[in-house]
């Protein structure tokens, strides 16, 4: 009794200033772990898209690289005319083991580009997927003659550097790098 004497306004709760600031500091605290699973969710999202890219390039780049070693540059091919006169070239042509033609390009294909595969030259198959735009490819063939025929000039096993460079193209409105490829492969066919 004596306390409640000298004590008569004996307020257990909270003042408004302490519950305002307990809000603050609650709604502050949840905004900023909002903030940081959002960002580290976008983050996973990218990290996942560009590894799906490389791997869809590392593919194509593979199917191409097999390709060359198992057969040869085609130099009497429509495409270069029996002498490689510049580089880079936008399409390679190639002999398999059985001297059919295995041919390689880039192709706009609704507005994103596609790594192409054929083996006749007018039916092609795609070897990128549609979620991935191949911004480049590029082959760069050495040497300029056929190093196999009658009178060879160069006594060099044929080799193909390729240049590639992707994106995807489902990243809308996140920065999202290119994945930049390239190899050289020498043939492994001995014609001599």
């Amino acid at each position: 009794m004596i306390y409640n004497m000298y004590n008569k306004n004996n307020n257990s709760g909270f003042t408004l200033v302490e519950i305002l600031v307990a809000m603050a500091i609650f709604v502050t605290s949840i905004t900023a772990m909002t903030t940081i699973f959002s960002y580290s969710n976008k983050s996973q999202r990218v990290t996942e898209t560009i590894s799906e890219v490389q791997s869809d390039a590392r593919f194509a780049m593979e199917v191409m690289a097999q390709q060359i070693r198992r057969g040869s540059i085609d130099y009497s091919s429509s495409e270069y005319g029996g002498t490689i006169s510049s580089n880079p070239q936008d399409v390679l042509v190639l002999l398999d083991a059985d001297d059919n033609q295995v041919w390689f390009r880039r192709y706009i294909s609704e507005g994103h580009g596609v790594a192409q595969l054929s083996y006749d030259g007018i039916t092609w198959v795609d070897l990128t997927p549609p979620d991935v735009n191949v911004d480049l490819l590029k082959f760069y063939l050495s040497p300029s003659t056929d190093p196999f025929g009658a009178n060879p000039s160069v006594n060099i096993q044929p080799k193909v550097t390729i240049v590639m460079a992707t994106k995807s193209n489902q990243a809308a409105g996140e920065n999202i790098p290119s994945t930049f490829l390239q190899t050289t492969i020498s043939s492994r066919k001995y014609a001599r």
